[in-house]
C-alpha cells in the first residue's frame, strides 16, 4: 500500500509543475528531400512517393537514415 501512495504523490506532484515540456524533435522537409536525394538511382516518383510518407513520420525517416547506402532502394 506504501508504493501506491508513493505512486499518487509523484503523479500529483507532476500534474503541479509547470516546466515546459521539450518539443519534438523534427526533421525539416529539405532535410528529408536532400536524404532522399544521395540514394543512388532513385527514380522521381520513388522519391516523390518516398517524400510524402517520410514528411508524415519521423520515426520512419529514422529508420532510413539508420540503413547502409546501398539498401535505401524503394
Amino acid at each position: 500500500m506504501c508504493m501506491i501512495g508513493e505512486m499518487r504523490t509523484t503523479f500529483k506532484d507532476a500534474l503541479k509543475t509547470t516546466d515546459p515540456l521539450p518539443l519534438p524533435k523534427v526533421t525539416t522537409p529539405s532535410e528529408i528531400l536532400a536524404a532522399l536525394e544521395l540514394i543512388p538511382e532513385l527514380a522521381e516518383v520513388d522519391m516523390l512517393r518516398s517524400y510524402g510518407k517520410l514528411i508524415l513520420n519521423e520515426r520512419l525517416f529514422e529508420a532510413l537514415m539508420e540503413l547502409p547506402m546501398h539498401m535505401r532502394k524503394a
